[in-house]
């Protein structure tokens, strides 16, 4: 049976000439998100956890494991020499996922963009609950971001990595009193945790109310002084609208860049495809756009 187009197609600003592509990889994705938070009898989270993966990227012997401020991450240094840093955070509903399953994408990321690339393996629930993960996200962050050699500094991720990506762009501004980041990349991010996503937020933040839940959500946050943004989405992502409603209120105070891709689905670009492969080169071009322009305000001074 042919897949049909969803019905949000006219939404989309990119993908349609492979839109049925991802909406039949789309579909293989919805059903293993389903399940995903369904840990088998006699398993803990913990070791359930360890039998998750996402996407299928295989190991680089270019990536370097290390500690920063006591947080493990995954370090991946450009073929050329290193114009700057990008701290990168995946995805999983801040309960799966790791920082060390990104390999091929993130050495590919450095690569392109002349960048090093750190993964953080940030804390995850149940184990730890929020703001455990975003404590560790704030320690990396601001100890590269206080390094006299980092002279260009962007952060990023998928889903609910990028829901800690915008929370540490406001959060980390607010502690330093200056703006680290020249740039931000933000994939299908979870910005309004008030709105659904119960399964996992009743693991990350137990007994919440909808204020705690508010305080946690970027898209209700003031924006004063953010960086440049990129936001891509997929036509078939249960998050879109939260999507859309971030760049709209991030354009009000930075320049933005949107991608909206047709029929692809949330976590699209976990998965080979035409969609995700495109993604990821726009989300490379993105940044080497922003670290043109800082060089070129660099010159003219």
């Amino acid at each position: 049976m042919t897949a049909p187009i969803d019905e949000s197609l006219a939404l989309a600003t990119i993908g349609h000439e492979y839109a049925r592509e991802s909406v039949l990889a789309g579909e293989q994705l919805k059903s293993r998100l389903t399940t995903l938070y369904d840990v088998p009898d006699g398993m803990t989270f913990a070791q359930y956890r360890a039998t998750v993966r996402f996407g299928d990227d295989a190991t680089v012997p270019t990536a370097r494991d290390l500690t920063i401020e006591g947080v493990h991450v995954r370090s991946f240094t450009p073929e050329t020499p290193s114009r700057g840093e990008y701290l990168h955070l995946h995805g999983g509903g801040w309960c799966l996922g790791s920082h060390t399953t990104h390999d091929e994408t993130l050495q590919q990321l450095a690569d392109r963009t002349a960048l090093t690339v750190t993964s953080i393996g940030y804390r995850m629930a149940p184990e730890h609950r929020y703001p455990a993960c975003l404590d560790d996200v704030l320690a990396v962050a601001r100890a590269v971001s206080e390094r006299p050699s980092v002279k260009f500094l962007a952060i990023g991720g998928e889903s609910a990595g990028a829901h800690l990506a915008a929370l540490t762009v406001l959060e980390l501004s607010e502690r330093l009193g200056r703006q680290p980041f020249s740039a931000v990349s933000l994939n299908y991010g979870a910005f309004d945790l008030t709105a659904g996503l119960d399964r996992a937020l009743a693991l990350l933040m137990p007994g919440a109310t909808v204020e705690d839940r508010s305080a946690a959500s970027p898209l209700l946050a003031e924006l004063n002084g953010v960086p440049a943004a990129r936001f891509c989405v997929g036509t078939g992502d249960a998050l879109l609208a939260q999507t859309l409603s971030m760049e709209a209120r991030w354009r009000e105070h930075a320049s933005t860049e949107l991608d909206v891709f047709a029929g692809a689905a949330h976590a699209f670009t976990t998965v080979r495809s035409t969609a995700a492969r495109v993604a990821k080169i726009r989300e490379a071009e993105f940044l080497c756009r922003r670290l043109d322009a800082g060089t070129a305000r660099t010159d003219s001074r």
